[in-house]
């Protein structure tokens, strides 16, 4: 039954089933991670992510992004570390399958199911670590070492741009204010060499007090130069787009729910300087070391109590921090 299972998640079964299911969409990955090159090796050269930053990424202190197990990495290369999970299967739905194997389309929605909650699992935390990018210039992730232990995983890009207002917003604020800021913190993106198209994510406090600003603006929209334009989902002033961020994600370790956007944060984003997600080669003997943004290997159990399913991709998400740029609007 081990050797049917490799068959029924072979590179080219896995590829024709992820053909067929619908696209993974999440928020910050679809904005602003746009391009996701595989990569062929376990390493990746400072050369390359610079092509992704615009600017040489710093590692830790000690030279090296992590140390697990007494490991050493030169301190020119950045050495990703994978997403791992397992699904079980057990005896009895081993022998479900077995009675299924003459029929294509039972086989094709089982290996379907299984790949769901493998790939759904591997693109929400390739999320997190999209958004954690995108908040602070740097990955920072813990790492499950044995025995329960700990480690944080880190590579700094260096810090997004920063920008304090002299007032901050609120309802009795203009659409002029609001439209200073936005301009403000799209000025900062040029200077820094990052130009082009800027777009803004709003945390929920932000939302909340635009809404009540863009409200007050239409009894007064004749006399008021700047109008501000609301839909479901974003606030549109001048020639800026204002997009509502209310998402959260599950933090790895203790799973508290973390939002994307900070409440009381507005985040200027250039949106034609995509960060890419590199899918780099995974340590894997089945997949031959190769560079595959999913790969699955069935593994007999030690209690021979089933088979286990181990999933594993290994992204490493990069963009130029200086594309971004934060500030806390409200109080």
């Amino acid at each position: 039954m081990l050797a049917t299972l490799r068959n029924i998640f072979s590179v080219a079964a896995i590829v024709q089933t992820l053909k067929i299911m619908e696209p993974l969409a999440t928020t910050v990955m679809d904005l602003f991670f746009k391009n996701r090159p595989t990569h062929p090796l376990p390493l990746i050269g400072l050369a390359d992510l610079k092509q992704a930053t615009r600017t040489v990424p710093l590692v830790r202190r000690d030279g090296t992004p992590v140390s697990l197990e007494g490991d050493e990495f030169e301190a020119q290369f950045i050495a990703p570390l994978p997403i791992k999970v397992k699904v079980n299967v057990s005896a009895s739905e081993l022998n479900d399958l077995r009675a299924m194997l003459q029929q294509p389309q039972a086989v094709e929605a089982w290996r379907r199911n299984k790949l769901e909650q493998i790939r759904a699992t591997a693109r929400n935390t390739t999320e997190g670590l999209c958004t954690v990018v995108l908040n602070t210039g740097k990955v920072s992730w813990p790492v499950a070492l044995e025995g329960g232990r700990a480690e944080t995983y880190e590579v700094d890009y260096g810090a997004p741009l920063t920008h304090t207002p002299g007032a901050k917003l609120t309802a009795a604020s203009k659409p002029s204010a609001v439209y200073a800021l936005l301009r403000a913190m799209d000025q900062m993106i040029k200077q820094a060499g990052m130009g082009g198209k800027v777009e803004f994510l709003a945390g929920t406090d932000v939302v909340a007090v635009l809404m009540d600003i863009a409200d007050a603006s239409r009894t007064t929209v004749q006399a008021n130069p700047i109008r501000m334009d609301l839909s479901a989902s974003k606030i549109s002033i001048g020639n800026y787009a204002v997009h509502f961020m209310d998402e959260f994600y599950p933090a790895p370790v203790s799973g508290e729910w973390l939002p994307k956007v900070d409440a009381k944060s507005l985040i200027a984003v250039a949106v034609d300087q995509p960060g890419t997600v590199y899918y780099c080669a995974i340590d894997s003997i089945s997949a031959n070391n190769a560079a595959v943004p999913l790969h699955v290997v069935p593994v007999a159990r030690d209690d021979d109590s089933g088979i286990t399913l181990i999933g594993q991709t290994k992204p490493l998400p990069a963009r130029p921090s200086r594309a971004t740029c934060k500030c806390v609007a409200v109080d």
